[in-house]
Order: structure tokens, then sequence, then C-alpha cells
């Protein structure tokens, strides 16, 4: 669904899909650290003996499982920059770096942050207000970087 929708946003919220990719980054880094900690356990666990053949077949599925999350997330990133190089707001040298770094963990992040921050320019601050009640979540990004309030 993540594909799909990335792919088929309006051609004009381009800014959109650099925040979205961005928001989204950022709030599956706890699920990348819990997957990553639970990878760690079973390369420890492997001091068991009925463990050694276990642990990496465990270990290589959860590997899997993280990296096809982080590329359907990557998506709205890699849709933003094609769409920002076709409308000639970033270069393509720049383009194709982004669309890399979009590709492995941790810098697809800092990719998704500095991508938000191309398409928005330097000194514009931008906020997204998710309205639930009784809770009201604001989401705040500015040049001193994202917080959420």
């Amino acid at each position: 669904m993540n594909i799909v929708n990335a792919l088929t946003y309006p051609k004009d919220k381009v800014n959109d899909l650099a925040f979205y990719d961005m928001l989204i980054k950022f709030v599956h880094i706890p699920f990348f650290l819990l997957i990553f900690g639970t990878g760690l356990l079973l390369l420890f666990a492997m001091v068991v003996p009925a463990l050694i053949f276990f642990s990496p077949l465990m270990i290589m599925i959860l590997a899997i499982i993280n990296y096809l999350l982080m590329i359907t997330s990557s998506m709205y990133g890699i849709s933003a920059v094609v769409r920002l190089e076709q409308s000639g707001r970033i270069e393509k040298g720049k383009g194709l770096i982004y669309l890399v770094l979009h590709l492995a963990f941790v810098v697809d992040f800092l990719s998704a942050v500095s991508l938000y921050r191309r398409g928005f320019g330097e000194s514009e601050n931008k906020c997204l207000h998710i309205a639930r009640r009784p809770l009201r979540i604001k989401l705040e990004y500015s040049n001193w970087g994202l917080c959420l309030c």
C-alpha cells in the first residue's frame, strides 16, 4: 500500500511526500532498534548448542523483514526525489545520491531529513497538526531539528 500511495500521490505535493518519508522513518526507529536488539540476543544465544542452527536462520529472517520495511518506507522519499528531479528543483547527481542513501540503513533517515529540508528551503518552517480527541499532537520541523510537542 505504501508503494502504491507513494507512486500515485498528486504530483504537486512533493513536499508532502518528503515530509511523510521523514515522519515514517522517524516512527520506525523504535521498531528497527527492537529488531536489532532481538538479533543481538539471538547471536549471543548461539552459545547454547540447540540454538546454533536456529539463531542464524532467525537473524536472516529478521534482517530480511527489516530491509523490506525500510524499502517500503523509502518509496515516499524515492518518489519525492524523482519528482524533484523532474521539476528541476534538484540536480541529477544529488538526486542519485539521495536514491542510493534511501537504500541503506541509518543513512536513509539522514537522507529523508535532508530531502525534507531541501524541499522546503533553509529558512521556512512547516508544521503538521494532527488532531485526535482528546489528544492533540503537534509535530514541528524547524532549522533546529524535529520536535514532537
